[in-house]
């Protein structure tokens, strides 16, 4: 059994500037990132998954101490710039997906850190509906008939990973308010990521998924400039000052389109 693991940093216990969530990430943060991923990659073992690979998917893509994790994990870190971006190398040959870290997307007020792809963006939206890298990469995996299994991160994140699909297992390890977080010992939630890694494996085989048979991708970006750049890209056209648009019944156009913003 192959599981495929994303993390993120901005939604790792205790993590709530972006001075700790920088392009490298501050030696705290990386250090509980890691912490994190571990204790899913041992969960994950344990509950009968023969190969793990991890994706390093914050800021450069190196910020998990590799020699941390358990042995036979195998590692991305940096960027191939393949569209798959956060998901990068994932097929249908794994059983399941766990992403760690995750956070809400932009727009939202539930995370001090807040923000989809990039800070330069208002929103996205598919579908008519606001995303978030969890929704978009969730997308993915459902298009590639492979179930998201857990999900980890703050607590605005968590609750929009219940209404998309409530059979995932979740674990919220911090609650943003205004420019803070309120966080769970980073101990207990790496002990809450085991048991929900665990129970999500458990039930790899009942999960649904959500696949359309056209997308529409909506982006508002916040500086003007870059809708009008945006919009000699193939297939999108501006709607507005600020927004273009992007329709497809392929959804690998969309996340085609993303990696070049």
């Amino acid at each position: 059994m192959k599981i495929y693991i994303s993390a993120d940093i901005e939604g790792i216990s205790g993590v709530s500037t972006w001075q700790e969530a920088d392009m490298m990430g501050s030696p705290e943060a990386r250090r509980r990132m890691t912490q994190e991923v571990k204790a899913a990659c041992v969960a994950a073992y344990e509950a009968g998954a023969t190969e793990i690979m991890v994706k390093d998917g914050h800021g450069y893509g190196k910020n998990i101490n590799h020699e941390e994790l358990p042995l036979g994990v195998k590692l991305i870190s940096g960027w191939s710039n393949h569209p798959y971006n956060m998901f990068e190398g994932l097929d249908d040959s794994y059983s399941g997906v766990i992403l760690i870290g995750y956070h809400s997307g932009a727009s939202k007020h539930t995370s001090p850190l807040a923000h989809t792809m990039d800070r330069s963006i208002n929103y996205i939206k598919i579908n008519n509906v606001v995303s978030s890298e969890f929704s978009i990469y969730a997308t993915l995996a459902h298009s590639l008939k492979v179930p998201v299994v857990t999900v980890t991160g703050d607590g605005g994140l968590i609750r929009e990973v219940i209404d998309f699909d409530p059979n995932i297992e979740i674990v919220a390890v911090q609650e943003g308010f205004g420019g803070a977080v309120i966080s769970i010992h980073p101990k207990l939630a790496c002990q809450y990521i085991k048991n929900a890694v665990t129970k999500g494996i458990e039930k790899i085989g009942t999960y649904e998924f959500k696949t359309e048979n056209m997308y529409e991708l909506e982006i508002s970006f916040k500086n003007h400039k870059d809708a009008y750049k945006y919009s000699f890209f193939p297939n999108v056209e501006q709607i507005g000052s600020h927004e273009v648009k992007l329709q497809t019944n392929d959804y690998f156009e969309i996340l085609r389109f993303l990696v070049f913003i």
